[in-house]
């Protein structure tokens, strides 16, 4: 099924992938074609058994659903995002709530740099 195939490259992956990626590993394996990859991954989201991250470069990146709250360090180099559950954020939202009156959902936290193997490379 299409669908256990998808949801393997995803589980297997150390790393959020974007529905290309997810597309190019599947499609080495079976027949598929990318609409089918992506109407896949949104029941997967729907279910809750992936996750869906829009980052800052507005592409849509999946991940297992682990329901840990995280933020990422994102190499500006290799683009690789490493996933860190460091989060002190929450103390800001109930300020603003307390202050506002606005009900915060949800945040998104990204910090940008260059990770340690990209700079290993570069001396």
């Amino acid at each position: 099924m299409k669908k256990d195939y998808i949801f393997d490259v995803i589980k297997n992956s150390p790393n959020s992938l974007t529905a290309e990626e997810i597309y190019n590993n599947v499609s080495q394996n079976i027949n598929i074609n990318l609409s089918t990859v992506y109407r896949t991954l949104n029941n997967l989201v729907d279910k809750d058994l992936v996750t869906k991250i829009v980052r800052q470069d507005k592409i849509s990146y999946y991940e297992l659903a682990d329901n840990e709250h995280k933020h990422y360090l994102i190499c500006d180099k290799c683009n690789q995002a490493y996933p860190t559950d460091m989060c002190d954020i929450e103390k800001i939202e109930r300020k603003i709530k307390r202050e506002t009156g606005f009900n915060i959902t949800s945040h998104t936290l990204e910090f940008h740099g260059i990770c340690p193997e990209c700079s290993k490379n570069a001396k």
